[in-house]
């Protein structure tokens, strides 16, 4: 399956975000959707949130910024959820487009906060624009799992784009048949300094060795921190257009592994850049 390939200005507006501000637009409204089964996504533009509904209660993952959740509210209560039924939050990794919200979903929902081992510390010594602390309820390795009424989601460590950064599966069904539902990190590499890194020796060693193990996931419905990496707006745009027995627009194991690939190709070249440059 052939598959648009990222703008670089769509791409440059990826960098990590520590020391930038909020980019204009990210938290604009998007159409909350059902994605599969009990998987739906309640992110803004540009900002990934998914929603897994369970009769014991719900799981969010991911917070985004602060004034993202009462994006994220809205749209959870637009599909007709209620926000304080958000059992265990599942924080994302660690930059602040992705976990600043968590401290203020805790405040309304009392959630559990799920937190990656190696991504802990920046949720520890980050602090909000309204000065609140990132909770930490439970810290999670490689392998571990998260379930609540009859969910399970399972962690897979993918470093690099950051060196916690924790992707998650879980199995979804539609019309009889179950599939590998795939929620990644980010493969995104724009903004990052490869050779002679020392805040993060092993940046090299854990892309080479994250692509190598991302493109092992059988990805069949798969989604990302960002929606532009998955291809957001034209599979939504398919899934409105959709009539009675047509196939779901988010079934693309072809899409996930060209995704991969992609990704995969900018980061070496990125380094060989580097390393040119590096010998002058």
């Amino acid at each position: 399956m052939m598959r648009k390939l990222l703008s670089l200005t769509a791409l440059l507006a990826l960098l990590p975000l520590t020391a930038l501000s909020q980019p204009k637009g990210w938290n604009d409204p998007f159409p909350p959707h059902k994605i599969m089964d009990n998987l739906y996504y309640v992110g803004t533009s540009q900002l990934s949130s998914f929603l897994i509904t369970t009769p014991a209660g719900n799981i969010l993952i991911s917070s985004d910024y602060e004034s993202s959740v009462p994006v994220i509210q809205a749209a959870v209560k637009e599909l007709g959820f209620k926000f304080s039924d958000i059992k265990i939050l599942i924080s994302g990794h660690g930059h602040p487009d992705h976990v600043e919200g968590d401290g203020l979903v805790k405040e309304l929902t009392g959630a559990q906060v799920v937190v990656g081992r190696l991504d802990a510390p920046y949720n520890k010594a980050f602090k909000t624009p309204s000065g609140r602390p990132l909770p930490i309820d439970r810290i999670v390795d490689d392998g571990d799992t998260v379930s609540l009424g009859g969910t399970t989601l399972t962690a897979h460590l993918l470093p690099g784009h950051t060196k916690g950064c924790l992707a998650w599966s879980l199995p979804l069904k539609e019309n009889g048949r179950t599939y590998y539902g795939f929620i990644e990190c980010s493969l995104n590499i724009l903004g990052m300094k490869f050779v002679g890194n020392t805040d993060y020796p092993d940046i090299v060693k854990d892309f080479r060795d994250t692509h190598k193990k991302a493109a092992a996931f059988p990805a069949e419905v798969w989604v990302s921190s960002h929606g532009v990496f998955y291809g957001l707006d034209e599979k939504y745009a398919k899934l409105k257009a959709n009539k009675p027995g047509d196939p779901n627009p988010f079934i693309d194991p072809e899409g996930y592994q060209a995704h991969v690939t992609d990704f995969q190709k900018r980061f070496e070249d990125a380094l060989a850049k580097e390393q040119a440059a590096a010998k002058k």
